[in-house]
């Protein structure tokens, strides 16, 4: 019920912002910033995941988490839109990582 109500609410304020004018009669500035959103919020989901990774601040626990992000990230500046090449490298990196601590 909670996500049910979450999902109600962020549809709410986003149609109540952006409905009624449309995306043809933005800013072009407003425009032009919109493909970065998403991989704005993903790294706003992810980065603190990442760095937050253990508890008692052990290496063992943090390493494979910053391992796999670094991997990923290396791989995705590269192959750009290669999105289950750059998922599968970074869980690589987190797997052996966490099998070798």
């Amino acid at each position: 019920m909670t996500i049910i109500l979450c999902g109600a609410v962020t549809f709410a304020v986003r149609y109540a912002l952006f409905g009624p004018i449309g995306p043809e009669h933005l800013p072009t500035r407003i425009r032009s910033t919109q493909p970065y959103v998403m991989p704005a919020v993903l790294m706003a989901i992810i980065v603190p995941s990442v760095v937050l990774a253990g508890d008692s601040g052990d290496p063992k626990t943090v390493a494979p988490y910053l391992v796999g992000a670094v991997c990923g990230f290396t791989v995705g500046a590269f192959k750009r839109d290669a999105f289950f090449l750059v998922f599968a490298v970074a869980m690589a990196g987190f797997m052996v990582t966490k099998f070798a601590l």
